[in-house]
């Protein structure tokens, strides 16, 4: 069982790394799947990754990494979403996102 500071620390390195999983939390499970959950996925024929039904169990439950991004997000006011849209349907105020802009272009100057 993960506990959630080890989920905090997991999802924040994929939302960090992966922006688009800021927007998207299917595509922000499937890199923590392929990540942190490698030997419960197969490739198909075509070499796509593909959970096995045997192996559903075994998985961490897909709401708490859900869960954790949104604490990230919402409480910590890091990785926030990077579209308007995504940012309105979460209702994330515009002041913690430009905050959380200014904050990361920051750590990005050389």
């Amino acid at each position: 069982m993960i506990r959630l500071k080890d989920y905090k620390k997991k999802v924040s390195k994929i939302l960090e790394e992966v922006p688009k999983s800021r927007d998207n939390d299917g595509l922000l499970i499937a890199h923590f799947l392929y990540r942190h959950s490698k030997r419960f996925l197969t490739q198909d024929i075509d070499g796509r990754w593909c959970i096995p039904l045997k192996n559903i169990k075994e998985l961490p439950p897909f709401e708490s990494i859900r869960r954790t991004r949104q604490i990230i997000q919402n409480d910590n006011n890091l990785f926030l979403p990077t579209t308007h849209i995504v940012r309105k349907a979460r209702k994330i105020k515009e002041e913690n996102w430009y905050n959380c802009e200014v904050r990361e272009a920051k750590n990005h100057i050389v």
